[in-house]
């Protein structure tokens, strides 16, 4: 519907920034009820800001009132960006029609997912997937979960149960926002989200945790891996026994990551803490019928 919306409008697609054109890709998430929420992102060019009013009002009246309503859109969102990819603070997703959330119920909990906040795409999966990191991460009730790149906190949540307190990091502010209130709304009193960069706030937050007894670590970082800052601050924490590390492209940067957090101490690199062990791999079908796969990666110390 979307290609079709773009063959009537008068501004071209936007497919190589230099070239020009206006109308970029659209993301569509949706849930296990069916509800759905399309994200359309616009390159303004030299358009003046009435014009792009122009423009949006074009788009919702195709979704809303056009050939578009076959999609029944619960949620129409915009976000008008002359980058590839740009968040929520540098430029506001717009929401032009519907709820400002989509929901999805995972594992028991009922979570809030907002246009900017990453979730797994494969629902059911996921929860093979969060098992699995659960199961792997042997908690028994006791110590502290520390959950790096947290997204809407669906992997805290849980595993709240399983751990005394959960504290989350995540650098998308909606993310952390969700995260926050899908706290609140299971119930769930241990938990702490924590908005920035974790190659900030990690270094920031480890003296207060060096003297926890049972520490577990789950890393669930994009395809661009961890800061080195923050490996090198868990490799540095005694206190971690145990680090999950949860990537979809272990051949990329997240090579780089194992190095550092299993290599012989380097004191030129700063990594002083004993090295950590790799002890188990376990792939997860996240992407079906494709040739790509999540991994839980288990390091030990």
């Amino acid at each position: 519907m979307y290609e079709e919306f773009m063959r009537i409008s008068p501004l071209e697609p936007c497919l190589l920034f230099h070239e020009g054109g206006h109308w970029r890709e659209v993301t569509v998430r949706t849930n296990a009820v069916g509800d759905t929420m399309a994200i359309v992102y616009f390159q303004p060019q030299s358009l003046t800001p009435e014009e792009i009013n122009y423009h949006k009002a074009a788009l919702v009246d195709f979704f809303i009132q056009g050939p578009g309503t076959a999609c029944q859109l619960d949620s129409l969102y915009f976000q008008e960006s002359a980058r590839t990819r740009c968040s929520n603070e540098d430029s506001p997703y717009q929401l032009l029609f519907g709820e400002a959330h989509i929901y999805e119920e995972l594992l028991g909990l009922r979570l809030r997912i907002s246009a900017d906040a990453f979730f797994q795409v494969n629902t059911s999966a996921a929860e093979v997937l969060y098992r699995t990191v659960g199961e792997l991460s042997r908690a028994d009730g006791e110590g502290t979960l520390l959950d790096v790149c947290c997204g809407t906190g669906a992997i805290g949540l849980s595993l709240s149960g399983k751990v005394q307190k959960v504290i989350g990091i995540e650098v998308i502010e909606q993310a952390v926002q969700d995260a926050e209130f899908n706290a609140t709304l299971n119930g769930v009193p241990n938990c702490e989200f924590l908005p920035g960069k974790a190659e900030v706030l990690l270094p920031q937050l480890m003296p207060s945790l060096s003297s926890e007894p049972n520490l577990i670590a789950v890393v669930n970082p994009s395809r661009a891996g961890l800061h080195y800052l923050v490996t090198r601050t868990l490799r540095n924490c005694a206190a971690i026994h145990r680090l999950l590390y949860i990537s979809c492209k272990t051949e990329g940067e997240a090579m780089r990551n194992f190095r550092e957090l299993c290599c012989p101490p380097d004191r030129q690199k700063k990594l002083n803490g004993d090295p950590f062990i790799p002890t188990l791999a376990v792939p997860v079908d996240m992407f079906p019928h494709t040739a790509h796969c999540e991994l839980v990666l288990v390091f030990e110390r």
